[in-house]
């Protein structure tokens, strides 16, 4: 971060007062997915897994990371999560190119399924 924030809070987003810089959220390979499939800038790394939230912060990038075993054993975060942080400003934007990606998915899931009880 190019500046030492004064504080730092954290909670759910329903609970939020006022806008967040950043918003953290934690996924699975099927949301990751779906998030990549809406945003096709966004961001997926390794190592540090907090590095993303700067990402989202400094540069407005929407950021993945497939976590870091440091922040996984401190979290407590499963085997199957991944992170993603979405800039608090651009959260509206991420949620409307999410919409049509789901439902694009959710026609191909329906089509894959009959293909497969087809040829199954």
């Amino acid at each position: 971060m190019s500046e030492r924030p004064g504080c730092i809070t954290y909670g759910p987003l329903t609970e939020t007062l006022g806008d967040p810089d950043v918003v953290l959220i934690r996924v699975n390979p099927k949301q990751l997915m779906l998030i990549s499939d809406a945003l096709p800038d966004l961001y997926i790394g390794g190592k540090p897994q907090c590095h993303i939230v700067a990402l989202a912060k400094e540069h407005g990038q929407v950021a993945a990371s497939v976590g870091c075993m440091l922040s996984r054993t401190r979290t407590g975060m499963s085997p199957n999560e991944m992170t993603c942080a979405i800039p608090g400003s651009r959260l509206s934007e991420v949620l409307e190119k999410l919409r049509p990606a789901i439902s694009v998915d959710a026609s191909v899931a329906t089509y894959a399924a009959e293909d497969s009880r087809r040829f199954g």
